[in-house]
C-alpha cells in the first residue's frame, strides 16, 4: 500500500517536471563516464563549459571565441584541462567580417541588433574579425562527441561550414540555439531551416532547453540533435 502511494507521488512529480529538460541527465545518459571531445562555438564567458565541467570527463576541449579578452579569460580559467582556445569566429566562409561587441558580451554578434531589446543594445565597439569554417579547422578524421553552437544569428552559416564533418558523421551530439524571432538585422528566424538542414545528415531533435519568451511568444531556445545510427 505504502509502495503504491510513493509510486503515485513519483509518477505525479515526473509528469509535473516533464516540461523541463534536465540537461545534466540528458548529457550523462549519452556519455556516462566516457572521456569526451567537446567543441564550444561561441564560448563567451565559459558558463556552459563550467557547468559541463562539474559532471563531464573531458578528453579534449576546443573553444572558439572572437572576443579577445574573453578568449584569454577562458584559457586562464581552465589551465588544468586539455583545452585549445581559438580567438576567431566560425562561419560558412573564410573572410573578414564586422563584429558588434555589446556591453552585455553574450549579445555580441556578426550582426547588429534591432530594436527588440533596447536595454541590451549598448554597443561597446565594432571591429573587423576573421572567420573560418568548421571543416577548415577539423580536416582530420577526429571524432567529436559533443558540439555546442551559440553564435547570435550565425548558426546556419556555422552549420553550412560543417557539412563535410556532418556528412562523415564525425559529431555525435549538437546543441544549438534556435531563433523564432528576428533579433539581429540581416539574420532571420532559423527554426525550420536548422531542423531541415540537420535531418538531411541524419541528426534528429531529441530535446529542447532554456526556452525564452517575449510577449508570450517563443523567442529562442536551445535544441539538442543526436546523430541517428
Amino acid at each position: 500500500m505504502i509502495l503504491k502511494y510513493y509510486q503515485k507521488i513519483d509518477d505525479a512529480l515526473s509528469y509535473l517536471l516533464s516540461s523541463v529538460c534536465d540537461e545534466k541527465k540528458l548529457i550523462k545518459s549519452l556519455f556516462s563516464k566516457s572521456k569526451i571531445t567537446y567543441v564550444d562555438i561561441g564560448t563567451n564567458e565559459g558558463n556552459f563549459l563550467e557547468y559541463l565541467d562539474k559532471f563531464c570527463n573531458f578528453k579534449k576541449i576546443i573553444c572558439f571565441e572572437p572576443i579577445g579578452d574573453l578568449a584569454n579569460k577562458i584559457s586562464k580559467k581552465f589551465t588544468k584541462k586539455n583545452i585549445e582556445v581559438n580567438n576567431i569566429a566560425l562561419s560558412n566562409k573564410k573572410k573578414s567580417k564586422k563584429f558588434y561587441e555589446y556591453e552585455i558580451s553574450s549579445q555580441s554578434s556578426l550582426y547588429k541588433q534591432n530594436d527588440k531589446f533596447k536595454s541590451l543594445k549598448k554597443l561597446k565597439k565594432i571591429s573587423l574579425i576573421n572567420t573560418i569554417t568548421f571543416d577548415e579547422k577539423f580536416k582530420k578524421k577526429e571524432k567529436i562527441d559533443f558540439c555546442k553552437i551559440d553564435v547570435q544569428g550565425e548558426e546556419m552559416n556555422v552549420l553550412r561550414g560543417m557539412r563535410i564533418n556532418l556528412g562523415k558523421k564525425n559529431i555525435k551530439l549538437i546543441k544549438i540555439e534556435i531563433s523564432f524571432s528576428e533579433r539581429y538585422k540581416g539574420s532571420k528566424p532559423n527554426f525550420f531551416e536548422i531542423i531541415s538542414y540537420l535531418i538531411k545528415y541524419n541528426y534528429h531533435l531529441i530535446s529542447i532547453a532554456k526556452i525564452k519568451y517575449k510577449d508570450n511568444r517563443i523567442l529562442l531556445m536551445d535544441a539538442y540533435f543526436l546523430l541517428k545510427k
